[in-house]
């Protein structure tokens, strides 16, 4: 349904509103305040039909109820920038759900940005008519965005309607999938992907670093060549210090039984994770590097592929995977920027099973984020080139976000693709920076990295609503 509302009103549920908020609060019960007060402040359909913004039109679905401050925020959000479309944060099943600011592979994957928005009118051609007439927004949102540049998309970050209806439809879906070559893995839970990603076969060039520990190493090998489907790879193996006859015996094995595929090259410094990586990839072939731990496993065949079919887009910088601790819980499923203990950076989904959808379905859903894990990381290497590769004075902490940073800074978008699925056995190779001088190092590249990134820091992680906690991903802020 199509809305075009007409003139400002005051709510006269607002005063109410106000008072049982801080009863709630009164009784200790913050988030039922919070809630409370913004059921209580929602339009109702008479009122709703008498609003108006200059310029632009509301869009929304049947069964959206718009909150009474609905039309002082967009005035607000317009004022002086006219973006062309504007959508907020809102509540869904008696739950506020709080979003990100625009984020393009979000809303290829699903109808994040939601059933209600504001269109700048010299937007609305006959075919953004035609589908906000069909009540589809999930595709008219997609259309709108697709005609527009991102800093066109506005977000504010408040709760400014209900939406009680919630539906997407199968024809809407299947139509977009079919015009973007996107295949729908929903019906298993599964995010959406590339359909073309077989067509798509690009040398990728795996640079593993190592040190001793060769039945880790055997594990990684042994699912890139035996488990791995995409077959248009290199692998380089960078060793680094490495004592045990043993090991040195499993890089002759591999060398003289995969000469094609697999080179070993020794790097004699002291451990250095970027330089290491820097000097694997001055020896890469490919057109795209992965970057991977030697403590990993491939869990599904077609990871490699997936991940290729967004790192060769123009407008795409790293792309991460969902890793798993070997008791099938996340350890990397995206970075946020900015939060934590120390405000440096966290793995916001870290520990949650992976039968578990997280926070806006963030889990299992393609996602883009500030920053993912090096665990896992792929990149043009044309551009991995460009940057310098990571920065060598970050030998170990944060050496991957500062990179994914940089690409940010290039207007590259970094994606976390959860359908490319891995174990990663975490720091089972060298161990946690927790102790003497491992943690000394750790916090002194902590402290180099803020100071790098103070303003990004300040500023919020783009893809983190500031509602939400600084201590606890996902959290509502109090």
């Amino acid at each position: 349904m199509l809305v075009h509302v007409m003139k400002v009103y005051k709510n006269s549920g607002f005063k109410p509103a106000v008072k049982t908020a801080l009863r709630d609060l009164r009784e200790g019960s913050a988030k039922k305040a919070q809630k409370s007060f913004y059921k209580r402040s929602l339009f109702s359909q008479e009122q709703k039909e008498n609003t108006h913004v200059y310029g632009y039109r509301i869009i929304q679905s049947d069964g959206v109820k718009l909150h009474c401050d609905m039309m002082c925020e967009l005035s607000r959000a317009v004022d002086g920038k006219s973006p062309a479309l504007v959508y907020m944060d809102e509540l869904r099943d008696g739950k506020l759900l709080y979003k990100p600011d625009f984020a393009p592979d979000n809303l290829a994957s699903h109808n994040y940005i939601g059933s209600c928005v504001a269109v700048r009118e010299d937007v609305l051609d006959g075919k953004a008519l035609e589908l906000a007439g069909e009540d589809n927004l999930w595709s008219f949102n997609r259309y709108i965005c697709d005609k527009c540049r991102a800093d066109e998309i506005c977000h504010i970050s408040r709760a400014l309607f209900e939406d009680m209806s919630r539906k997407e439809t199968y024809n809407d879906k299947t139509d977009y999938f079919a015009e973007n070559n996107i295949a729908d893995n929903n019906c298993d839970g599964k995010s959406l992907h590339l359909a073309d990603e077989k067509n798509i076969q690009p040398l990728v060039s795996i640079i593993i670093p190592n040190y001793e520990h060769r039945d880790d190493l055997k594990c990684c090998i042994d699912s890139l060549l035996e488990i791995n489907s995409y077959r248009n790879i290199e692998i380089i193996i960078v060793e680094n210090n490495s004592k045990s006859d043993e090991i040195f015996a499993y890089y002759r094995e591999l060398e003289e039984n995969y000469p094609q595929l697999i080179r070993v090259m020794g790097w004699d410094g002291s451990f250095n994770y970027s330089a290491i990586n820097n000097y694997g990839a001055a020896q890469a072939k490919g057109e795209l590097l992965l970057l991977l731990n030697n403590d990993t496993k491939i869990i599904e065949p077609d990871s490699i592929g997936r991940m290729a079919a967004y790192a060769v887009r123009e407008n795409t910088g790293a792309v991460g995977a969902c890793l798993l601790y070997g008791d099938k819980t996340i350890q990397h499923a995206g970075v946020i920027v900015g939060i934590g203990p120390d405000r440096t950076a966290v793995h916001p989904n870290a520990g949650v099973s992976i039968i578990e959808r997280g926070y806006r379905d963030s889990i299992h859903h393609v996602q883009n984020y500030s920053a993912v894990t090096g665990a896992c990381l792929m990149v043009k290497r044309a551009l991995y080139e460009e940057l310098g590769g990571l920065d060598e004075e970050l030998a170990v902490a944060y050496n991957d976000v500062d990179f994914c940073l940089r690409l940010r800074q290039r207007g590259l978008l970094n994606v976390y693709v959860p359908d490319a699925m891995l174990y990663h056995f975490e720091s089972k190779s060298r161990g946690y920076d927790n102790k003497g001088e491992k943690h000394e190092r750790f916090l002194r590249e902590s402290e180099m990295f803020r100071e790098r990134w103070q303003a990004y820091i300040d500023d919020g992680d783009m893809y983190y609503n500031p509602n939400l906690s600084k201590d606890r991903p996902w959290d509502i802020r109090l």
